[in-house]
């Protein structure tokens, strides 16, 4: 009876002692982080929060740095082109004044020829004239010379037109009689529209009847 109750004892306990020992590998007891780890891991995290800023940073400067010289670029170049078109408008204004010049000095140095009244016939100082105008186009002057053909105030409008055409074709004929080149040379008459005198005087229709010499420009 006796060994049948220690039997009964052991077979209840070994389940206990088992279950004891399992439970024990089972509960462990926390492991703690070491200080060494716990700075590493600051450390890292604050080297962290620097990187992102420090690139931001930097292609924030890189994209100004390029929008500035982008601008100083555009403005240079606006700059050139400005000082370009300056340089390109004082030539152009120093080659105009210089052939006005030119045709002014032309102009003065091509004498008027006169004519009697009603005519178109060249008279010998008007021949004279146009021998030393014949000159100065073969030696000091090729451009193109226009010979411009005037009347006085008497007569009509279309008269006058034909007879001042009339005069400036005699002298243009007569200066190709001397060497000029005839596509140097053109007409045009205005008839009684341009007096150089406004009078009603014989003297003044005589200032009138005239051919006048500009270039062509």
């Amino acid at each position: 009876m006796r060994n049948a109750f220690l039997k009964s004892i052991v077979a209840f306990s070994l389940p206990l002692v088992f279950l004891s020992g399992c439970a024990k590998d089972q509960v462990k007891p926390d492991e703690g982080i070491s200080p060494e780890k716990s700075a590493s891991a600051a450390v890292a995290k604050k080297e962290a929060a620097l990187v992102k800023p420090t690139v931001d940073n930097s292609a924030a400067e890189k994209a100004a740095a390029d929008r500035a010289a982008a601008e100083k670029a555009a403005a240079d170049r606006a700059a050139a082109e400005k000082a370009a078109a300056d340089r390109a408008a004082a030539e152009k204004a120093a080659a105009d004044r210089a052939a006005a010049e030119k045709a002014a000095a032309v102009t003065l140095s091509l004498k008027t020829v006169y004519f009697d009244f009603d005519s178109y016939i060249l008279r010998q100082p008007d021949r004279d004239t146009l021998y030393k105008n014949a000159e100065y186009l073969l030696k000091k002057y090729k451009g193109k010379v226009k010979l411009e053909g005037h009347c006085d105030e008497r007569g009509s409008d279309e008269y006058n037109l034909a007879l001042g055409e009339n005069r400036a074709k005699a002298a243009l004929n007569y200066l190709v009689t001397l060497g000029v080149p005839s596509d140097q040379l053109s007409v045009v008459s205005y008839g009684k529209e341009k007096p150089v005198d406004n009078g009603h005087t014989e003297e003044a229709w005589a200032k009138n009847r005239r051919v006048e010499f500009t270039v062509v420009k």
